[in-house]
């Protein structure tokens, strides 16, 4: 804060979310790194929708809503339940920590294109295993090392796109819908407080592709089955094949 005669003005460096949790500003990300950004929530979206629907109502992606099951299956005294959501949340948080643990915040296009290629391997092994099954509802060791491969896949996930330090996450959008919104009303009181017009682009982009992409994952579980977890695995492969963008310098 500067103040001058009395007046109190912004500083020149403000903080955002991203400081806060720990990850520098960036630049804007590059249109390619939009694009990848966008096909991966397709991905969690895809993956949330089938697990929910077809491996006993869990996330892989959502810990939140994970959370929350863990708790209400531990106190209604459905442990099978209770189980599931904690197998997808100790997956998911042993994958983002080996993430955070391997990738360095300013990570080089080899190390991101890396997890890219081990989180394809990852749901590639839960397609090709669900799809051996012969399409039936999986039970029992199955139906957790199913569970345990998708979460490990999305907390991968979550931990890389987390090194780029962009305003938008690919696997739980609670945080997307607070930036878009409190955006949105801090623009009504204040435009230039408002996020730069790209980001908030960004933004409703990603949250209208996550509810999209789950509709649409919903719908293909309940006429092919099984067979949808090969939607998730066609768009990543898209994603990590794809030509790279070098990541953008931070500031600072």
């Amino acid at each position: 804060m500067v103040v001058d005669g009395g007046k109190v003005e912004p500083s020149s460096h403000v903080l955002d979310h991203r400081e806060f949790r720990g990850v520098p500003l960036t630049p804007e990300p590059g249109a390619r790194t939009e694009l990848r950004l966008v096909v991966l929530t397709a991905v969690s979206a895809c993956l949330d929708a089938i697990c929910y629907l077809g491996l006993g109502h869990v996330f892989p992606a959502n810990m939140t809503g994970n959370t929350v099951l863990l708790g209400v299956g531990a106190t209604t005294g459905d442990l099978a339940a209770a189980s599931r959501s904690a197998t997808a949340l100790a997956t998911f948080l042993l994958a983002a920590a080996v993430v955070g643990l391997a990738v360095p915040l300013q990570a080089s296009t080899a190390a991101f294109r890396s997890v890219l290629v081990v989180e394809t391997v990852l749901v590639a092994a839960w397609c090709g295993w669900w799809l051996a099954l012969g399409g039936a509802t999986p039970g029992g060791a199955a139906r957790y090392g199913l569970v345990a491969l998708a979460g490990a896949a999305m907390g991968a996930q979550s931990a890389l796109v987390r090194t780029l330090g962009v305003p938008v996450t690919t696997t739980y959008i609670t945080g997307t819908w607070t930036s878009l919104s409190a955006g949105s009303g801090a623009r009504l009181r204040d435009p230039g407080a408002a996020p730069r017009g790209r980001s908030r682009r960004l933004q409703a982009l990603v949250v209208a592709v996550y509810v999209g992409t789950a509709c649409a994952a919903g719908f293909a579980h309940s006429r092919i089955g099984a067979a949808a977890a090969a939607i998730p695995l066609g768009l990543l492969v898209l994603v990590t094949a794809s030509r790279p963008e070098a990541p953008p310098r931070r500031n600072g």
